[in-house]
């Protein structure tokens, strides 16, 4: 009977975890960031080349994580750092940024704390589903290859709309 108790509150407390991280979001997020974001980054795609494999996406396996509503604050966290490291820094190297993308850059850093400071809230390890898939994005993000950024720049907009679900799964949840 202890074990079985012991099991619930478990459960309990990790699910209300969750439910905390997704609250600080709602709190500490503006909606209007993110929409700014998906804006910025339209415009920086339409400057980018164009993408020769557009069905070939590197963030189509996450998405399956997502779906399943497996990925947490970590993971999206994660993704955040991956893309500063391997996309952003190695996609503008040179200080000679256009403006939407110094502005877009400066937002990002804040969304990246503003989810750094949510995480600390609840459970601060990778997702099970996610955990493998972000280190395959890393490994493909990492190639030396230039049309690898200019793709990931691309989809950087899904992991924008994650995060805005992220914020509200209760809204998300009804209107499906």
């Amino acid at each position: 009977m202890r074990i079985i108790t012991l099991l619930a509150l478990c459960a309990l407390l990790c699910c209300s975890q969750g439910q905390m991280q997704e609250e600080c979001l709602n709190e500490i997020i503006p909606p209007h960031m993110i929409k700014e974001m998906i804006n910025a980054s339209k415009f920086i795609q339409e400057r980018l080349d164009r993408d020769d494999k557009p069905f070939h996406r590197i963030l189509g396996q996450l998405k399956k994580c997502y779906m399943k509503r497996r990925m947490n604050v970590a993971d999206l966290k994660r993704i955040l750092e991956i893309y500063d490291e391997h996309v952003f820094q190695k996609l503008w190297k040179n200080n000679n940024h256009h403006q939407s993308t110094k502005m877009f850059l400066e937002v990002f850093k804040r969304l990246k704390s503003n989810i750094e400071f949510c995480e600390t809230e609840g459970k601060q390890t990778l997702s099970s589903c996610a955990r493998e898939k972000l280190k395959k994005i890393e490994d493909t993000f990492r190639m030396p290859e230039p049309r690898v950024q200019s793709k990931a720049m691309r989809e950087f907009h899904n992991v924008l709309v994650w995060i805005s679900l992220s914020m509200d799964k209760k809204t998300h949840k009804k209107s499906q």
